[in-house]
């Protein structure tokens, strides 16, 4: 069976879970696909690639909306699809930040029309998006540090960071208003 780059990127979220991002590498990978490290290196020169196809396999496994209707209902919709995609693999926030998405397109085009065609000009509709997905990351990244594992949580963070439903929902609302205030 020939090795894809596709499975590299599922074996490697699979282990993420396992081992965290710190613990992740090209080595145990190709242990848990029964090669040796050099035949990895045939398809990602090295971790950053590696991480870019994670996290190009975790939005392609993602059951994010389509743009079908308002387009605050859809852009609120894939905020809270692209926090639970992250939050389903330990670190995937850390794996999903700065990463670059290897397929063709870019996960904000599907999200970017829809506020086009609301009347918002290119430029803007881009930083709106930009904007909302830099908070959901960043977000998600803080949830996951404040609760590392599912049913761990860091005690050292105080509880202000209790009930991340609740102020994410306020964040992705905050967030919404401030882009309609950008229509015209």
């Amino acid at each position: 069976m020939a090795l894809t780059r596709q499975d590299i990127a599922r074996a490697g979220l699979r282990l993420l879970n396992e081992v965290g991002l710190h613990g992740l590498t090209l080595r145990l990978i190709a242990d848990d696909l029964g090669v040796k490290a050099p035949a990895l290196y045939w398809h990602l020169k090295n971790k950053q690639q590696l991480l870019d196809e994670m996290a190009t396999q975790m939005y392609r496994d993602a059951e994010l909306p389509e743009s079908d209707g308002d387009w605050a209902d859809l852009l609120a919709a894939r905020a809270w699809g692209l926090r639970r995609m992250m939050l389903s693999y330990r670190d995937g926030a850390k794996v999903y930040s700065g990463s670059y998405f290897t397929d063709e397109g870019s996960p904000a085009d599907d999200t970017r029309r829809p506020l086009t065609e609301a009347g918002f000009d290119e430029r803007t509709a881009f930083r709106a998006t930009f904007t909302l997905y830099s908070f959901v990351i960043g977000f998600t990244t803080e949830e996951q540090a404040v609760n590392p594992a599912p049913g761990q949580r860091d005690e050292s963070y105080p509880e202000l960071f209790d009930d991340t439903e609740a102020h994410f929902a306020e964040g992705v609302k905050m967030l919404l208003l401030g882009i309609r205030a950008w229509l015209k």
